[in-house]
């Protein structure tokens, strides 16, 4: 071999030299790409956990905005919150009761015609008897009162001893005013038919040309909240005592606080009472009001605000259920997430299945503190979190962990509802009403309502025949 001039040599170290220098250079920029591959693929991965988690969001506001699609193909498991079905009507039970003797105000005779059509005469004549209901409505009833004024001529004098005034009335307040009965017939249409004002004001001059204004109607509910206000405390009290009790909340807006508020409700389980309170806020010192010191067993949903109130507490398995139902139902659900899902949904269920069927047994405390350690042992199989899965469905499986066997199972030795659809069905008026009237002008006026709400809710359920009479009993 030549041997390389020192010119050569010096060349060649010289192209080591920058071949080690680019070496270092694209390694350091090779390491630096790395490093920024792995960071765009865990962001990427969060990116897409993400997107799902939005897509399964927006599916379920479609579902609130659209209402509810078609329920998922597959095997159908069936939904353990619809009641058993009730059994065929009978015939009897599409045609309207016979009045009772005491309801018939008039009889009418129908005789026949004196002859035929054909002039011949009638043979083997029979009586049928006929009712027909109806109400007087001003303008097709002859001479009907459309509403009652009495005028009162009050004696006012000045005692020639003493010196005091007298009067055979309060002369106080309005020249004219409204009666008791007109009162208690507001009360009911703005509590328990969930009128709004107007609609109230509407119905009453249509009825009975009677004009009144949104003043009058809020003064006549705070004239019966004033009077009613013991009865009010007294019914609060008897649900304090109730060994179960049901709890819930919504929002209710109150318009000289912003428009924020909250209505509260606590009722009795296996009775019709049922308060109401409206509220200022969600906050604890509400349901602290609403229960006091009653212990027993109040059944809510998951709402941190229950957790501290005296007793114990039932959490509502049919919130449970709802998440896992329509996460099931989801139209955004990954096609991956489904089979997983699916198979929770059904093992879920089963379990939920089961703790209804127990708790429709007869009761045996010791049967049913082992049935409750049962289901709590095969609910913990699921709980565990997995790799994948909707962060939904985890979110759901750490509130299940987090309630416990205490709150979860409770029901079944204390033989108690494992569900608060109580508490739902006696806002559900609540909320009804407040896409007519849009709450409560005053603080004030939201109180008044909460009174006469209760009072009347109550008398109505336990007394629909005798309502008014129950009602003006009360003062």
């Amino acid at each position: 071999m030549n041997k390389l001039s020192d010119e050569q040599v010096k060349q060649r170290l010289t192209e080591g030299r920058n071949y080690k220098r680019l070496y270092f250079e694209l390694k350091d920029k090779f390491d630096e790409l790395k490093t920024e591959n792995v960071g765009l693929r865990a962001q990427a991965s969060e990116q897409q956990a993400t997107i799902e988690t939005l897509k399964i969001q927006i599916a379920e506001l479609q579902t609130i905005v659209f209402g509810k699609k078609k329920p998922p193909t597959g095997h159908h498991i069936p939904d353990p919150t619809l009641d058993t079905p009730t059994q065929p009507r009978t015939k009897a039970s599409y045609r309207r009761p016979i009045p009772p003797a005491a309801a018939i105000t008039s009889e009418l005779p129908a005789p026949l015609p004196e002859t035929c059509a054909c002039g011949g005469s009638f043979k083997d004549i029979t009586i049928h008897e006929r009712y027909v209901e109806d109400i007087p409505l001003p303008d097709l009833t002859k001479d009907y009162q459309a509403h009652l004024v009495t005028k009162y001529h009050v004696q006012h004098g000045v005692c020639t001893e003493c010196g005091k005034v007298t009067s055979g009335q309060d002369l106080g307040g309005q020249t004219v005013r409204l009666g008791s009965n007109v009162q208690l017939l507001i009360c009911h249409l703005v509590s328990v038919v969930g009128l709004s004002y107007a609609q109230v004001a509407n119905l009453l001059l249509s009825l009975y040309e009677l004009r009144v204004s949104d003043g009058e109607i809020a003064n006549s509910l705070a004239s019966k909240h004033q009077a009613w206000l013991p009865a009010y405390e007294g019914l609060k009290a008897n649900i304090r005592a109730a060994p179960t009790k049901h709890f819930d909340e919504t929002a209710w807006a109150i318009q000289d606080q912003g428009n924020y508020g909250h209505a509260w409700v606590m009722s009795a389980h296996a009775s019709p009472n049922t308060v109401f309170h409206l509220a200022t806020s969600r906050g604890t010192r509400h349901a602290r009001d609403l229960n006091g010191d009653a212990k027993g067993v109040h059944i809510t949903d998951d709402y941190g605000v229950y957790r501290n109130l005296p007793g114990k507490q039932q959490l509502c398995w049919v919130h449970f259920y709802r998440v896992i139902r329509d996460l099931r139902g989801n139209a955004n659900l990954p096609k991956e997430q489904q089979p997983y899902v699916s198979w929770w949904y059904e093992q879920f269920v089963a379990i939920y299945q089961d703790l209804r069927l127990y708790l429709d047994e007869p009761y045996d405390e010791v049967v049913r503190e082992t049935q409750a350690q049962e289901l709590w042992q095969r609910l913990q199989v699921l709980l565990p979190a997995r790799n994948g899965e909707p962060e939904k469905l985890t979110r759901l499986k750490a509130q299940l962990t987090r309630a416990g066997q205490d709150r979860l199972f409770i029901c079944l030795p204390e033989d108690t509802p494992c569900d608060n659809n109580r508490a739902e069905r006696d806002l559900r008026q609540l909320v009804l009403k407040r896409k007519r009237s849009f709450g409560s002008k005053t603080q004030r006026g939201a109180q008044a309502l909460a009174t006469v709400l209760s009072i009347c809710t109550t008398t109505w359920r336990s007394n629909q025949q005798g309502y008014f009479k129950s009602l003006a009993a009360l003062g």
